[in-house]
């Protein structure tokens, strides 16, 4: 149960995060559909890399579902283990380890996201950061 919930709180923030990446890039096309678009190639550039982003963000939600749907079948394997009286550990072990497997792959995409986002924001303050 407190892996649901901690897991549970993390999708919120990968959620939350996806909808950011979503209504820039919808507000980005807004501003190519102008008649006098400036900087074009750079508007561009940041859909591009926003949606390279949503994409590590929906691969990080959906292994992270997978995960939470893994972690949920261990109850009904334990009450079936208790009601017909048989051993079904090996299933729950196994249901366990491919969630946290999937739980640790979720969040290697999320940082994926997270230097993706990084190096766009040093392309965007180039010109106002030091030498790094």
């Amino acid at each position: 149960v407190a892996l649901i919930s901690g897991v549970g709180l993390l999708l919120l923030t990968f959620t939350n995060r996806l909808g950011r990446t979503i209504d820039r890039t919808r507000q980005l096309i807004t501003e190519l559909d102008q008649p006098n678009v400036n900087n074009r190639s750079g508007i561009e550039n940041q859909i591009r890399i926003l949606y390279q982003r949503s994409k590590l963000l929906r691969n990080s939600i959906g292994t992270m579902l997978i995960g939470v749907i893994c972690s949920s079948l261990i109850i009904p394997v334990l009450f079936v283990m208790i009601l017909f009286d048989v051993d079904l550990r090996v299933i729950g072990y196994l249901l366990f380890i491919i969630s946290i497997i999937l739980i640790l792959i979720s969040t290697i995409y999320f940082f994926k996201d997270v230097m993706v986002s990084l190096h766009a924001l040093k392309l965007e303050a180039k010109d106002y950061l030091g030498d790094d």
